[in-house]
C-alpha cells in the first residue's frame, strides 16, 4: 500500500523578483509502513514537499494523495481530520516553554476537545514510549535539547497518527543524541507501523534509519529508489556526493600512489552490499591470485550494509586474474570495476 503519493506535483512561488519554482513537476510514492528519506541541499524544496502532505501548502499543480484521499480536495472538518493522522516533527521543537511538559505533549487533545481523563492517560503513554515519563511536569527549558525533540516527538505520537513527517529533526543535536533519536523513529516504525518521512541534508540520517530514499535538486527529484541501491550505485553526481559522505570513494594520495606504482597486475574496486565481499580475499587465493587490501570503506543501512574495498591483484600468469574476475561477474550483491 501506499501512504503518501506525489504525481506531477509542481509548486510556483510569486515575489517581487517574478516567480520561484520550488517544486518541479515531482514523482514519488511512499510505501505504507517505511522510512522514507528526501535529501538535498538548502533550498532543494525538501521543506516545500513536506507541507503539501497535510495540507500546509498546495501544489500549483499535480496532486498529492495522503492515505487514499487528494489533499487539495479536502476542506474544514475534512482537513483537520487528516491532520490527525499526519503528525509532524519540528528542527526547532516548537514548545510552549511556559507550560509543563505533559501539557505540551497533550495540547492537540485539548484542543480537540478530548475528556481530561483521555488526555491524561494518552498523555502517560507516549511520554513513556519516548523515555520521558518521569519529566511530565517539567517545563521544556529544565530538558536537554534532545529530551525536547522527545517531547515533541511525544506531542506527534498522542493523536495515533498514521504518519509522521519529520522536518530535520535531527539537525540541531549532537552526533550521540542525533542516534538517539533515529532509534526512537525507528521504534516508533517498527513497533506502531506508523509510516515515517524524514527530510535532511544528512545522507548518514538516511542510510541509518531509511527504507527508500528521494534525492532533491532544484525542486526535482533526481534520484530516487532503495537506499542500499541507491547507496551501492548512485547515478546523478549530487547522489554520490552525499554517498560520499558516508561511504567514501576517493581513494587517499598514499593508496593512490600504490595502485599506480605498478606492483599490482590489477587494481579492482569492489562495491558490495549485505556482506557480499565478505570471502572475497580467500577466493581469489584459492584461484591462484594473490588480493592485496589496499582501502576498504562500510556502513550499516537499516536493512543491511554496503561498502566498497580496493584490491591490489598479482599472479603469476595474468589469465588467472582473468578468470578469477569473470566468476565474480554474476556474484549477487557484488559489483566489480578496474580503479587502473
Amino acid at each position: 500500500m501506499v501512504a503518501v503519493s506525489f504525481r506531477n506535483v509542481s509548486k510556483v512561488f510569486e515575489s517581487k523578483a517574478g516567480a520561484i519554482t520550488a517544486l518541479d513537476d515531482v514523482n514519488a510514492e511512499v510505501p505504507a509502513g517505511s522510512i522514507f528519506g528526501v535529501v538535498g541541499t538548502s533550498g532543494a524544496g525538501k521543506s516545500t514537499l513536506l507541507r503539501t502532505v497535510n495540507g500546509l501548502e498546495s501544489p500549483s499543480s499535480g496532486t498529492v494523495q495522503v492515505l487514499g484521499k487528494e489533499v487539495t480536495a479536502l476542506g474544514g472538518a475534512d482537513l483537520r481530520a487528516l491532520r490527525r493522522d499526519v503528525s509532524m516533527v519540528f528542527q526547532h521543537y516548537n514548545l510552549l516553554n511556559s507550560q509543563s511538559v505533559a501539557h505540551n505533549v497533550g495540547l492537540p487533545l485539548i484542543l480537540a476537545g478530548t475528556p481530561r481523563a483521555q488526555v491524561k492517560k494518552r498523555v502517560a503513554e507516549v511520554l513513556a514510549m519516548v523515555g520521558l515519563e518521569s519529566r511530565a511536569e517539567n517545563t521544556p527549558k529544565q530538558l536537554s535539547g534532545g529530551q525536547r525533540q522527545r517531547v515533541g516527538i511525544a506531542r506527534a505520537l498522542v493523536t495515533n497518527p498514521k504518519i509522521l513527517i519529520c522536518d530535520e529533526p535531527t539537525s540541531a543535536l549532537d552526533p550521540i543524541t542525533t542516534n538517539q533519536i533515529l532509534d526512537l523513529l525507528m521504534k516508533v516504525n517498527s513497533e506502531l507501523g506508523i509510516t515515517v518521512l524524514i527530510i535532511t541534508h544528512q545522507m548518514s540520517v538516511v542510510s541509518r534509519i531509511a527504507d527508500q530514499v528521494a534525492v532533491m535538486e532544484h525542486g526535482r527529484v533526481i534520484e530516487q529508489g532503495d537506499v542500499a541501491q541507491v547507496f551501492a550505485h548512485p547515478q546523478q553526481e549530487l547522489t554520490r556526493q552525499f554517498v560520499e559522505t558516508v561511504v567514501p570513494q576517493k581513494l587517499p594520495l598514499t593508496i593512490e600512489q600504490e595502485v599506480h606504482s605498478g606492483k599490482f597486475n590489477r587494481v579492482i574496486r569492489a562495491v558490495h552490499t549485505g556482506g557480499a565481499a565478505r570471502d572475497l580475499i580467500s577466493d581469489f587465493g584459492a584461484q591462484g591470485v594473490h588480493a592485496s587490501l589496499l582501502h576498504a570503506s562500510d556502513a550499516a543501512l537499516r536493512r543491511q550494509s554496503v561498502g566498497t574495498v580496493v584490491l591490489g591483484l598479482s599472479a603469476q600468469n595474468a589469465s588467472l586474474i582473468d578468470a578469477s574476475l569473470a566468476s565474480l561477474s554474476n556474484r549477487p550483491g557484488l559489483d566489480v570495476e578496474e580503479v587502473n
